[in-house]
């Protein structure tokens, strides 16, 4: 219950005021009233003592007289006789019980008027009090005036600048003279909240800058204490994680209600807490986009020693992953034109040549010719082989577009056609089979083509021995279209089938052969890209079942555009 500083003052003073007037009354009454109670009685009773003595002495006198006179013959004393037969002496008496009756009457009225005194005291003192009491109140009205006035003023701001309204003043009356301490105060109290509202506008605009900082680092940044708050992050962390802040880092990137457990997560925080002053570094999914892997470089923050901090850097590979593509193709282009300059030349040349040898010496002749028949022969393998730089300029051919249609059965005949020397070469028998020859699907025609390239090479290194590699093309009864590739080969152990598609993951299977691991992480972006999924089933030492989903070209429209409106949510 709030009571203010006035009443309490007030109050206080009143309570002490009739407490010490109880008092004073009491002890006032209780020992002079009483001493003159006790007085009176004292006097009254000694008087009344002395009359009775004078009564019983007149009496005895009175009955000595008789005496003597009924019997004469009793001898008494000539004083006593004397004392007994002086009227003069019993007048004497009577004069005195007269007295002693008047200071009765005296002391009776002395009391009373003493008395009277003391009701007199009271009174003045009950005027007293009331002045007093009044005395108070006015003395109240200044207290309230002068000090709880303008200490509500303060505490009224107080309030609302703890909500966080700093723009808020206290008003104060120009002073010429008469400034009190309180004046000062207030003063003070306004210019303590003008530096607070500068320096906090500082920090705001210094957190803005940190905020927009940290915000312009393409990587995923966040700072995380020992109890797993998430300090400060960026917007790359959060399109990493959701954009639900204010959240754990176990809840923000896992999804968890407790901390990650050791035994499935290998936890920064924790090695860092564990091991003190150490780098970690690790690769985790996050649950938002199980998809994609984060390589993350945790450090601790040394900022304060009593609270323990860690920073981390957390980048998606799939941006390393989609550059090594882009490098791959480049590479690949760069080779083909190469190829297509320094050998398509001299092969159209020789074609020149021969024709020209058809046309002006074997033109006339037979068909049968022998000759005829060889030069012919030797024509028809040159353009087989202008063909070739041919495809390899085809495949690394963009056409800048991601939603093309793209016919797969061509796709696929030219890759086995341009890794057919390769397959050849392992002692590997590449059988494809399609239902029809004109099935369609969206994407990009040179990056479904490096995915059936990376599949395929796959699947020889698989088969260093030789083996056999069939190639399903089909539709299912939804309209899916699936690519099956079945090989013959090592197959792949149960415990790295989940991670396979990790980058620069290798089983390490053929040293000879290990790549950089990127293949397959490569191929699975793309075609999860283009709104399809990759699968696969294997048992080791039996071969491996590589295969490829992609909704129809209606369906897959309409994931597109859903993808494409979620990211641009996103940003």
């Amino acid at each position: 219950m709030f009571i203010s500083l006035n009443r309490k003052i007030i109050y206080s003073i009143l309570l002490l005021f009739l407490i010490t007037s109880v008092i004073f009354v009491y002890t006032f009454y209780l020992i002079y009233g009483s001493k003159i109670q006790e007085e009176q009685i004292y006097n009254i009773q000694r008087n009344q003592q002395y009359i009775d003595l004078l009564y019983k002495n007149i009496n005895l006198s009175k009955e000595i007289r008789h005496i003597v006179s009924s019997y004469p013959q009793i001898k008494i004393n000539e004083d006593i006789k004397s004392s007994i037969s002086s009227v003069a002496n019993e007048q004497k008496q009577f004069d005195q019980l007269a007295a002693e009756q008047k200071q009765i009457t005296q002391i009776s009225a002395s009391f009373d008027k003493r008395y009277n005194a003391i009701y007199e005291s009271l009174k003045i003192f009950g005027i007293s009090s009331i002045l007093l009491i009044l005395s108070i109140i006015f003395l109240g009205y200044l207290i309230s005036r002068w000090i709880l006035v303008p200490l509500n003023k303060i505490s009224s701001v107080s309030a609302e600048v703890s909500k966080g309204n700093l723009n808020l003043r206290i008003k104060s009356h120009q002073k010429t003279f008469f400034v009190d301490e309180l004046d000062y105060l207030t003063n003070t109290f306004n210019e303590m909240l003008d530096t607070l509202q500068k320096v906090i506008s500082k920090v705001k605009d210094n957190e803005a800058f940190l905020q927009a900082l940290i915000d312009s680092i393409p990587d995923g940044i966040r700072v995380i204490d020992k109890d797993y708050n998430i300090i400060i992050a960026n917007k790359a962390y959060y399109q990493q994680a959701g954009n639900k802040k204010n959240l754990k880092c176990y809840e923000g990137s896992q999804n968890l209600k407790s901390p990650c457990s050791p035994e499935n997560f290998h936890c920064p925080l924790q090695e860092i807490i564990k091991n003190k002053n150490k780098n970690i570094k690790v690769v985790q999914q996050f649950y938002k986009h199980p998809d994609r892997h984060l390589y993350i470089n945790a450090a601790p923050l040394n900022y304060n020693k009593n609270n323990k901090y860690i920073v981390e850097s957390i980048r998606d590979l799939s941006e390393d992953i989609n550059f090594s593509h882009q490098q791959k193709l480049s590479s690949l282009g760069f080779l083909s034109t190469s190829i297509a300059h320094e050998i398509k030349n001299h092969l159209g040349a020789l074609r020149i040549i021969l024709e020209r040898l058809l046309n002006k010496f074997y033109q006339n002749k037979n068909d049968n010719d022998e000759d005829k028949k060889m030069l012919t022969l030797i024509y028809n393998e040159l353009i087989n082989c202008i063909e070739v730089p041919e495809r390899l300029l085809k495949l690394t051919r963009s056409t800048g577009e991601n939603n093309q249609e793209i016919n797969c059965k061509e796709c696929i005949v030219d890759v086995i056609n341009l890794l057919d020397f390769e397959a050849k070469n392992a002692g590997v028998k590449i059988t494809f089979n399609t239902i029809s020859p004109q099935i369609l699907i969206n994407g990009n025609e040179a990056d479904f083509k490096m995915v059936v390239i990376n599949i395929i090479l796959n699947a020889l290194k698989a088969m260093s021995n030789g083996g056999n590699l069939d190639i399903i093309l089909s539709k299912d009864k939804n309209k899916t279209i699936n690519i099956s590739f079945s090989d013959t080969g090592i197959g792949i152990a149960p415990e790295n089938i989940s991670r396979i598609f990790d980058p620069f993951f290798s089983d390490g299977h053929d040293t000879s052969k290990k790549g950089t691991g990127l293949g397959l992480a490569i191929a699975k972006s793309i075609v999860e890209k283009s709104g399809g999924n990759i699968s696969v089933k294997s048992q080791l030492g039996k071969g491996s079942c590589f295969t490829l989903s992609f909704p129809p070209i209606k369906n897959l429209q309409k994931n597109k555009t859903r993808f494409i409106n979620i990211h641009k949510t996103t940003k």
